[in-house]
């Protein structure tokens, strides 16, 4: 008997998840669900991978009835395009022996054909809220059918600055409708939102019990620089030929570094996401990881959510987060549902206060241990990490002062206007009379 039985899924959702080899609920599925099918505004707090896209699609959709309307009457607004282009395909999945329409709109990509796709007509729209703002103010799509809304999480969104886009995008919805919120984090503008726009919210959260980090294993070794934790990841991937992982880097300059490096040791094995990189090329480095086609993706953080790959075996951390938010966010993408994973953190010197933070906020300890004997550190530094010289910095000239002058050094305004030139520079200079007229 499927468990998702006692939440009175229809048949056609229950044979979705069978598909999927989904069978019993998570902590915040088995929590959320039933409050939200009770048609109550609900704040679901979980840290990724505990099955947060799945606890607001499965009552969406149950209540969905078939329309050929064209304006939509779902609205779910993520942070990334990688986020909109998941969620869109986990609905096509759990929809596949139904009819329900779902758009997916973003930016980066041409407005034109995402407005006649829009004009076309959907049931569900999922969106960043900058383009779903953006289509709005063109009147093609229209939000007085909305009945549903969905935040998802809540927390990146804010901290990427979509607060103004989020609140014009609300006011424009009826008042009537149902409100959905899932983050990661409660912080003080989650909550400030909340209080703002949802009629009494239910906050619920899940248990500390089946979180992602009780499967995986955390380990941290201390490396000096750039070109000795490239040497760590390249013995690692030569011993474990099979491993599949995340490569976290702090900016999208070492994502590139690191991306060529590894092609020069391990061609076409690995791809590179960045913000810089076009949305085809995203998209595709995706789906290649996803289908085995790449061993590994390296990236920012922004991708730490919402890629929603399975036998993610690793997650290395080539560069730590400054947050510690932002280090359960990289980790989630490993360890999901009932696989276990691996996060191996590579910590320079000036790097330790951050993984301290981490500890605290995890409430665990991960002892940082020196790197395996075969990998070898140097102390040669990459341009990036060298101080720069005293040679480059700007030429200024000082001004000229001398002691008890006070203001005797202040040029006055005949020097000002003085012109000094070099002795084969000089030239005569006629004198004009001024002609007066005799009268």
């Amino acid at each position: 008997m499927i468990a998702f039985d006692n939440l009175k899924l229809p048949k056609p959702l229950l044979a979705a998840l069978e598909e999927q080899q989904i069978h019993t609920p998570t902590a915040i599925q088995h929590k959320a669900i039933p409050s939200i099918l009770s048609g109550r505004d609900v704040i679901g707090i979980a840290q990724t991978g505990t099955g947060k896209t799945l606890t607001y699609l499965l009552p969406l959709i149950r209540e969905l009835k078939y329309s050929d309307q064209r304006a939509p009457r779902a609205l779910i607004l993520v942070p990334t395009r990688e986020l909109a282009t998941q969620v869109a395909s986990e609905i096509e999945e759990l929809t596949s022996h139904m009819f329900t329409r779902v758009l997916t709109v973003y930016g980066g990509t041409n407005m034109n054909t995402q407005k006649k796709s829009v004009h076309e007509g959907c049931d569900i729209l999922v969106g960043t809220p900058g383009r779903v703002y953006d289509l709005g103010m063109t009147r093609i799509l229209r939000f007085n059918s909305i009945k549903k809304l969905v935040i998802d999480e809540c927390d990146e969104m804010l901290n990427l600055g979509f607060r103004p886009q989020i609140q014009r995008i609300i006011d424009q919805l009826p008042t009537k409708r149902q409100n959905l919120l899932f983050s990661a984090t409660i912080t003080e503008e989650v909550k400030l939102l909340a209080r703002e726009y949802f009629a009494n919210p239910e906050m619920i959260e899940a248990a500390p019990t089946g979180t992602p980090l009780e499967q995986i294993r955390q380990v941290a070794y201390a490396a000096s620089n750039f070109l000795t934790k490239y040497n760590f990841l390249r013995y690692f991937f030569e011993q474990h030929e099979n491993a599949r992982a995340f490569v976290f880097t702090r900016s999208k300059r070492y994502a590139d570094l690191v991306f060529e490096k590894l092609e020069q040791d391990f061609p076409n094995r690995f791809g590179v996401i960045h913000s810089n990189k076009s949305q085809n090329n995203r998209l595709r480095m995706v789906a290649d990881f996803k289908n085995g086609q790449l061993q590994g993706l390296i990236a920012t953080d922004l991708v730490a959510r919402g890629i929603d790959i399975e036998d993610v075996s690793h997650v290395i951390n080539f560069d730590i987060p400054e947050e510690p938010e932002g280090y359960m966010h990289r980790i989630g993408r490993t360890g999901r549902k009932t696989n276990e994973g691996t996060t191996i953190s590579l910590i320079q010197g000036e790097q330790r206060h951050l993984f301290a933070s981490i500890e605290k906020y995890m409430n665990q300890t991960v002892p940082v241990e020196n790197l395996p004997d075969p990998v070898e550190q140097t102390t040669q530094l990459i341009p990036d990490e060298e101080a720069p010289s005293i040679h480059d910095a700007p030429t200024v000239s000082p001004q000229q002062h001398v002691i008890g002058e006070g203001e005797k050094n202040a040029q006055s305004k005949k020097d000002k206007k003085k012109i000094n030139y070099r002795p084969h520079e000089k030239v005569k200079r006629k004198k004009f009379k001024r002609k007066t007229k005799r009268k």
